[in-house]
């Protein structure tokens, strides 16, 4: 028996180790604690390893505890950076221009901006403007308000209702602008089309847009555990490359049709914009891409990890402070290390009428891996969300298929667009019976994480489950 493990697994720990020291300077751990601590299980590690093993096991513990220390200063490096690049009037009252830099995020009190400070001051701020607001990407604004200092390390200020004027219109990247113009077209052919709610959620389910969500409905959706069907997934993006594969593969070369694929992806991460979970999407199609041109085999657990070191590089603070960020990987690490115990545990051998036993299986193990978290962060987990989601999983598929389609249509034909729409209304309205019906039913669980020692208890317990099980 040799311990030699291979570069998957020492790329796979590295990141791990990265990550957990962002995640203990993000929390302002005692940095010398952590690494004393890492230091004490790599030497007991070592002790109880025989003398075959300790030959190489030392370096590979080595090269872990220094990429830990490497995220502990990294995230460090990156709270300096950002904030000797920005020179704003923290604190008072002022008046500065600034860029809207990434697509508006509604919300029922606010309209949420990311924008880019213009000189004479510069930095990113976080613009909280009144919903009612028309504010597009690329926005010059003219802003007066007080501005509020970050509440952490490397995160932006922000400016809450302050009185904002046009003073310009497409100052962003064009092909971005051109991208998201589009899917508003999009969304309009779909309001056209079919009633209010089923219109932005196909929205939802095909883009991942939050646009014309009434609050009666974003409340029915996180009550029956379906919140999740609005965010872009990974299954959005495999229709995407498998669309543009298929149409592509039969009149170029692979290696032409995997750049074309490449170009495609990039422009509907474009259209759909940054949230965490696209993002994280984008990456992992990225590298699915990547390993099939290159003839290696995709491991989902290394694409998840190394996903999560590359958007921490861009913005650290998302590991603790983006709710999106966290509910999509713990949610995706569920389903890839929960879901086969899970399945071995409840004995399932088959998929079922319409995957349901697989998507009961998928539902519960994403939501055991999140469950601290939102009861954490929104004080609530209804256990109807798992029966809730074996009735709907199902039939999204086949959704997002017309979603696609009549994204098209709504700019060829307005009759065919029409009948599409009235064969997609069957599903969308099933969808949205299932959630305010389970919404009713919603069940609060009487468990509460409210110490960091009880969430490390949970995720310690789950991950000796899935060691037993595995």
């Amino acid at each position: 028996m040799a311990f030699l493990l291979s570069v998957g697994d020492i790329a796979f720990g590295v990141a791990l180790a990265f990550l957990a020291g962002i995640f203990a300077a993000n929390l302002d751990w005692n940095f010398y604690v952590v690494f004393f601590g890492a230091v004490l299980c790599a030497v007991a590690i070592c002790a109880i390893t025989a003398k075959t093993l300790k030959k190489h096991l030392w370096k590979e513990c080595i090269l872990f505890i220094s990429a830990l220390a490497l995220g502990s200063f990294y995230f460090h490096f990156y709270a300096g950076w950002k904030a000797s690049h920005t020179n704003l009037p923290s604190g008072k009252k002022a008046s500065f221009s600034a860029v809207i830099s990434d697509e508006p995020s509604p919300s029922e009190k606010f309209l949420m901006l990311a924008a880019s400070v213009q000189p004479p001051f510069s930095g990113d701020i976080k613009i909280f403007a009144r919903p009612e607001s028309d504010l597009r990407y690329g926005d010059l604004l003219s802003v007066h308000g007080a501005i509020q200092n970050p509440g952490m390390p490397g995160q932006d200020p922000a400016v809450f209702l302050p009185k904002i004027n046009i003073i310009g219109r497409h100052n962003g990247f064009w092909l971005r602008e051109w991208m998201i113009n589009l899917k508003l077209a999009i969304l309009g052919n779909f309001r056209d089309i079919l009633p209010g709610d089923q219109a932005a959620l196909l929205g939802g389910i095909a883009f991942g847009s939050k646009q014309n969500f009434k609050p009666e409905l974003k409340d029915a959706m996180a009550l029956s555990g379906l919140t999740h069907l609005v965010a872009i997934s990974g299954y959005n993006i495999t229709i995407v490359i498998f669309a543009v594969g298929q149409a592509c593969g039969r009149w170029f070369s692979r290696r032409v049709t995997f750049f074309i694929s490449l170009a495609f992806l990039f422009l509907f991460m474009l259209m759909v914009g940054g949230a965490a979970s696209g993002v994280r999407a984008a990456i992992m199609g990225f590298l699915a891409l990547l390993a099939k041109e290159a003839g290696k085999t995709f491991s989902m657990r290394n694409a998840v990890t190394l996903t999560a070191a590359a958007m921490t590089l861009f913005d650290p603070t998302i590991l603790t402070h983006n709710m999106s960020f966290v509910l999509s990987f713990l949610s995706l690490l569920g389903i890839v290390y929960l879901g086969p115990p899970v399945k071995k545990l409840l004995r399932q051998e088959e998929k079922g009428f319409l995957d349901w036993k697989e998507n009961g299986v998928t539902t519960l193990s994403a939501q055991l891996a999140v469950m601290p978290v939102l009861v954490n962060t929104f004080g609530r987990f209804s256990a109807v969300a798992i029966v809730a989601n074996i009735l709907v999983l199902g039939t999204v598929p086949l959704t997002m298929f017309f979603g696609f389609l009549l994204a098209v249509l709504g700019f060829v034909s307005r009759g065919l667009a029409f009948f599409t729409g009235e064969l997609a209304g069957l599903l969308l309205g099933y969808q949205l019976f299932v959630i305010h019906f389970f919404a009713k039913l919603a069940v609060p669980l009487p468990i509460s994480f409210n110490s960091a020692t009880a969430m490390f208890l949970y995720y310690f317990f789950l991950a000796v489950f899935i060691f037993f099980h595995t």
